[in-house]
């Protein structure tokens, strides 16, 4: 069963990992989305995931009126 990051990017276009609990600021490598955080989500915990990273990307930047959020499908061999 595929597994998912799920990735918050900034009005500055800064990415941030959302761990569950909070957001984490990427470095900006070009490759952000490779990076496994240690917190995965299943795909029937995705619209919660997604919700609740929109609710502190909101705190976070709470200009930010078309918040960007996506998630990247992790290989788990």
């Amino acid at each position: 069963m595929p597994k998912y990051n799920i990735i918050y990017t900034s009005p500055d276009n800064d990415p941030y990992l959302w761990s569950g609990t909070s957001l984490d600021k990427l470095e900006k490598t070009g490759q952000e989305v490779l990076r496994f955080s240690g917190k995965v989500f299943e795909k029937d915990e995705l619209d919660n995931a997604i919700a609740k990273c929109k609710k502190a990307a909101k705190q976070l930047f709470p200009d930010d009126n078309e918040l960007k959020v996506d998630t990247v499908e992790v290989k788990v061999v």
